[in-house]
């Protein structure tokens, strides 16, 4: 299946977010899926990170690629 993970979906499964349901999870996690990650959500990150709406752990354009590349996503 390919999934195309929109920003508050890669959001969610990054910081392991309760609202996301335990079959996205399941879905996002299967090795079977292809799964997509659009440049803008990085992008939507780094803004709502820099007006202060979406606190990180590091600063976006560390913790972004890091994320995407922990989770095996395409861009």
């Amino acid at each position: 299946m390919r999934l195309l993970l929109d920003t508050h979906i890669f959001l969610w499964f990054i910081s392991r977010d309760s609202r996301l349901s335990p079959v996205a999870q399941a879905h996002i996690s299967n090795p079977q899926n292809e799964v997509y990650l659009s440049v803008i959500s990085v992008w939507e990150a780094v803004i709502k990170h820099q007006v202060g709406k979406l606190p990180l752990p590091q600063s976006p354009e560390i913790y972004c690629p890091c994320a995407v590349s922990s989770i095996a996503l395409r861009a």
